[in-house]
């Protein structure tokens, strides 16, 4: 029972940590868009044609793609999730503190492990990956090779994605507006 409490509250963690990413950079992605789209705008009233020929559509898809995006962050709720998943953790942490100083007992336990379970919605197999990976040895269910592969991919590749997020509009632009200029 305590290891199931210790894996269940590490991966929780590593949940909570992917989360509060989520909501941070989804929402200083809609910040960064909205900014970049008013510049747009903006730019369009004094040069109508400033990214070339087709300057008002894809100003026109920026916006719809804003508006698309900003209902689909705000219905993911992340900021709402990372919180109960936050106190979902937290709970653990003293169930596994009581299950360490015998402080009631197993059925108990287990009853209150379940009732914490219920409470919030599951990590994702990648928290509990990430967790053991990065646990430095402190598991005793050690990570195999692909797991720390795959662990370390998928973070390269959270972090690549989120890059090419904030990139993106400013290299469409400004290959935009070279190839107005060529």
């Amino acid at each position: 029972m305590k290891d199931n409490v210790w894996f269940t509250y590490k991966a929780r963690i590593q949940a909570h940590k992917r989360l509060a990413w989520l909501d941070f950079h989804a929402q200083l992605l809609l910040v960064w868009y909205a900014i970049l789209s008013t510049i747009l705008a903006v730019l369009t009233v004094r040069y109508p044609k400033v990214m070339g020929e087709n300057t008002d559509i894809l100003a026109t898809i920026l916006s719809v793609a804003l508006l698309g995006v900003s209902l689909a962050v705000a219905n993911r709720d992340f900021r709402g999730r990372a919180m109960l998943m936050r106190d979902n953790y937290l709970k653990l942490h003293k169930l596994y503190r009581d299950i360490q100083h015998n402080n009631g007992t197993s059925s108990e336990h287990q009853m209150q492990y379940h009732s914490i379970l219920s409470e919030a919605e599951n990590h994702l197999e990648i928290d509990d990956r990430i967790a053991r990976v990065f646990s430095h040895g402190l598991t005793s269910r050690l990570p195999v090779s692909f797991e720390k592969i795959q662990a370390c991919l998928w973070l390269l590749a959270r972090v690549l994605i989120t890059v090419s997020l904030y990139a993106a509009p400013v290299i469409i632009g400004i290959y935009a507006w070279s190839t107005k200029l060529g």
